[in-house]
């Protein structure tokens, strides 16, 4: 496979890294701005500098926040390629959605990773049959919120309790925390969309690692999912689960047998 990477930060090289061991990338091109540090790289990769050195690839991955998944993935899909992107919370920008779904006539997808939760294929399932409720609850270490709303509301280095950050629709979750929720933002596109599932995110002192869970309820089934993972090296916002999640994805457009 040849594959495009836009980012190298913590999630974009830990990515690198696996991709240089799994036997199936031939190319592995990273956009980065000219001025950016450079980081030394696994084989295949190389640095590129422009988007016209993206030529020829088979699928773009999105690793470096909301701005480039809203400049490159239409692009990318425009052009007919194939775009797999770790930040989900960009879909609950109402105008690009739509500019996602103006290049749809390209046959492209855009693919959504399973991120820092599970179950989705089967929360996915069920909605298919009319999922009447959506709960989801996100748990992490007072630290992983600095830099976001919740650094004004509450002494995040003080706090003695789990604390309410915030509570919501999912559509206002991911615009206002949007590199705490894209977990948020996957299950919503999974699931009943972005202004009906419910939200709750919480600063909790006790944990050391992300925690994730949700209900799912319909007339099928009701369903219940939680995972506590560690933590991304250098990127306390986001799961280790997350780059393991995004090598799956990879690896799915080549496997003889894809679950």
């Amino acid at each position: 496979m040849r594959l495009g990477l836009i980012g190298y930060g913590a999630i974009g090289q830990a990515l690198a890294a696996r991709l240089a061991n799994c036997g199936h990338v031939e190319d592995l091109r990273i956009l980065i701005r000219p001025n950016a540090p450079r980081p030394p790289l696994p084989k295949p990769g190389r640095y590129i500098f422009t988007l016209q050195q993206l030529l020829g690839i088979d699928m773009l991955i999105e690793a470096a926040g909301h701005n480039a998944a809203k400049s490159f993935a239409p692009i990318a899909l425009g052009q007919g390629v194939d775009c797999l992107i770790s930040s989900v919370s960009a879909l609950a920008d109402p105008a690009f959605e739509a500019s996602l779904i103006e290049t749809a006539h390209t046959g492209a997808q855009l693919l959504v990773p399973s991120g820092a939760i599970g179950g989705v294929d089967m929360a996915a399932s069920l909605a298919r049959d009319v999922l009447t409720d959506v709960q989801y609850e996100g748990r992490k270490p007072p630290h992983a919120w600095a830099g976001t709303p919740a650094e004004d509301m509450l002494d995040l280095a003080n706090l003695a309790e789990p604390t309410v950050v915030f509570e919501g629709s999912a559509r206002q979750a991911a615009l206002a925390y949007p590199k705490n929720a894209n977990v948020v933002a996957t299950l919503a596109l999974a699931t009943i969309g972005f202004d009906k599932t419910q939200v709750r995110l919480m600063a909790d002192p006790a944990l050391t690692g992300n925690q994730h869970s949700y209900t799912a309820e319909g007339p099928v089934a009701k369903m219940a999912f939680s995972v506590t993972a560690k933590p991304e090296p250098g990127n306390a916002k986001s799961s280790g689960t997350v780059v393991l999640s995004l090598m799956r994805a990879i690896e799915n457009r080549h496997a003889a047998i894809v679950i």
